[in-house]
């Protein structure tokens, strides 16, 4: 067992002490910078959506590069007479489903287009009734590429009937098989002022920088602690006397 003595105290920590102690610590510290590392995330995501949003709108099509994250678009095309519902989308409490129709571009893929957000059925037996123009027509939105991180359990999507599809996340490669079509790898979220949408009400991060930075803290004094209790509970009074 370790032992350092200065002046009238003696710091005697046992192995297993210190190991609990050290870890428990490394743990906390690791979770407080994690949560500072996506505070910056997610003031990075504000700022960038903020600075396209104050840009003019971009006439694109597919001879152009990929568009940028949050950049606004005005693309030209058919909706193809399929509806996918984004599952598990809540607005006020209520549950619902987020509409995303495939629309066909002059030269041949597909975008999909987030039309907003539609009360669902909590019995599950019935779906909404989307309507979908046919006609060719322009449209503008917001560019949004999903997320590689997201997981879910269970199966992706479910097919219900040959025009509908239910899934649990945003995945262009599952729309692409289940369209046999290109399908871009962003998605475009329609303006407010567009018409065939639905309730337009996107958060752009799911939690404010400012709620990583207090469970920072948290995970920080912790940490401190910990430490403060390793320490107390491991330093004694010297009680040796000289005769």
């Amino acid at each position: 067992m370790p032992s350092v003595t200065c002046f009238r105290f003696r710091f005697t920590p046992s192995w297993l002490m210190i190991c609990i102690a050290t870890l428990s610590f490394t743990l906390l510290a690791s979770l407080g910078f994690w949560q500072l590392h996506r505070a910056n995330e997610k003031k990075n995501m504000l700022l960038a959506e903020h600075l396209q949003r104050k840009q003019k709108p971009l006439l694109w099509d597919s001879n152009k590069t990929l568009p940028q994250q949050y950049q606004l678009l005005q693309v030209e095309g058919v909706y193809l007479p399929y509806i996918f519902l984004l599952d598990n989308q809540y607005h006020r409490h209520q549950w619902g489903f987020d509409v995303l129709s495939p629309m066909l571009l002059a030269g041949g893929q597909v975008v999909l287009i987030d039309r907003g957000w539609v009360l669902g059925d909590s019995t599950r037996q019935s779906f909404p009734k989307i309507i979908t123009p046919m006609e060719r027509l322009p449209i503008q939105g917001q560019v949004y590429y999903p997320s590689s991180k997201q997981w879910v359990l269970g199966p992706a999507v479910e097919k219900k009937n040959d025009k509908l599809s239910i899934l649990e996340k945003i995945d262009t490669q599952i729309a692409e098989q289940i369209l046999q079509k290109k399908v871009y790898p962003f998605i475009i979220r329609l303006d407010r002022k567009e018409n065939y949408g639905f309730l337009r009400d996107w958060a752009i991060v799911s939690m404010a920088p400012e709620r990583h930075l207090a469970y920072a803290w948290q995970w920080f004094s912790m940490a401190l602690a910990v430490f403060i209790l390793f320490i107390v509970l491991n330093v004694k009074r010297n009680e040796k006397t000289n005769n």
